[in-house]
């Protein structure tokens, strides 16, 4: 996702770092575990730090199979994606 070839990305990697880390926190399979837009209006601030215990498993526990059996792979709402309102 760096570019090692580009000289903006070598000058700021840093604050690529960081948004990267901010991307996988609103990432997080768990919902609950999100932060809110205003947490992450914070962090781009300065004025709060992103957390630090993140879930990197992007995918979706749904398409584990278990016991080599198919499960029902039905699409999530997207009401249920990004959890309550």
């Amino acid at each position: 996702m760096v570019d090692k070839n580009s000289e903006d990305m070598q000058n700021n990697g840093t604050e690529v770092v960081e948004m990267m880390k901010m991307a996988s926190w609103c990432l997080q399979t768990d919902y609950t575990r999100r932060p809110s837009m205003s947490s992450v209006v914070k962090v781009i601030e300065g004025a709060m730090n992103i957390e630090s215990n993140l879930n990197y498993n992007f995918t979706d526990p749904r398409l584990q199979i278990n016991n080599s059996e198919e499960k029902d792979l039905t699409s999530l709402l997207p009401s249920i994606l990004s959890g309550p309102r």
